[in-house]
């Protein structure tokens, strides 16, 4: 029988429930080294000592995650000037913006749209000294489609780099003062919004948003100069160019926080 395509209202709603969210999960499983002596060629003999003392304090960033969800913590390097050297660092994904209270609004701040980021409040005063990238391997994106009986599901990929090489996000980051590091009580909240766009050919097929991908090192070290303002830089936050993305289709295991393990990533046969 051909699939219909009378949608209920109801799954039309669900539908365009699912269409505003993007970028909810995370891939971080391989080794930083190599990663940052590409992004920043000229510091290469700088990250081994860094990453050592990072890991000393955070052991358990520096495993395999194969599953990092909103709320926890990535690993950021923001903006620095020609007189300072890169820092590799802990923030927690979701933004909780300077003049917040409560934890809870992170949740609906893990991504920033690039279209309105320099009117929305939040994001605005940070555009021009509060540019980081978040380090990232690969991010999960969930495709609606029409399923039996013309409910809406979804199809969960794992979006990466074709030769699986490192992605550097383009994000934005800021200091709570009110509320405090859980990991350094007497240190303010550190936190990251990762910008994203529409989508470029690579990924349309799956949602219509996607994060923006900088290349590297040219268009990384712009976006993290801290003697660049916004305007210069704002050319940079537009969807990845073809052949830049890799969808690969995995399993519904993802949509649980809980799970982990390299089985996330591998493979999944398209429905027939």
């Amino acid at each position: 029988m051909e699939p219909t395509n009378r949608w209920s209202k109801s799954a039309q709603n669900k539908l365009a429930q699912n269409k505003l969210a993007m970028c909810g999960r995370l891939t971080l499983y391989t080794s930083l080294l190599d990663w940052l002596a590409e992004f920043f060629p000229a510091y290469a003999n700088l990250w081994p000592a860094r990453i050592a003392a990072l890991a000393d304090g955070l052991p358990e960033l520096f495993q395999a995650r194969y599953n990092i969800a909103p709320t926890q913590p990535v690993l950021v390097v923001r903006q620095f000037n020609a007189q300072a050297e890169p820092q590799i660092e802990a923030m927690r994904w979701g933004l909780v913006p300077a003049w917040a209270d409560s934890l809870k609004i992170a949740y609906s701040m893990i991504n920033a749209r690039c279209e309105t980021i320099e009117e929305k409040p939040s994001y605005r005063p940070l555009i021009d000294q509060g540019r980081c990238i978040l380090l990232a391997d690969g991010y999960y994106e969930w495709k609606t489609i029409e399923g039996p009986k013309g409910k809406p599901i979804k199809e969960t990929y794992w979006i990466h780099r074709p030769d699986y090489q490192p992605l550097a996000l383009a994000s934005l980051w800021t200091a709570n003062p009110k509320i405090h590091d859980p990991a350094a009580s007497s240190q303010p909240l550190l936190s990251t919004s990762i910008i994203t766009t529409h989508a470029g050919p690579d990924t349309a097929a799956v949602h219509d948003r996607m994060p923006v991908v900088l290349k590297y090192p040219i268009d990384v070290q712009r976006w993290l100069s801290a003697d660049a303002a916004w305007k210069p830089v704002s050319d940079l936050v537009g969807p990845a160019s073809q052949g830049t993305l890799q969808t690969t289709r995995v399993s519904s295991k993802v949509n649980s926080a809980r799970n982990q393990g390299p089985e996330l990533i591998e493979p999944q046969a398209l429905d027939s």
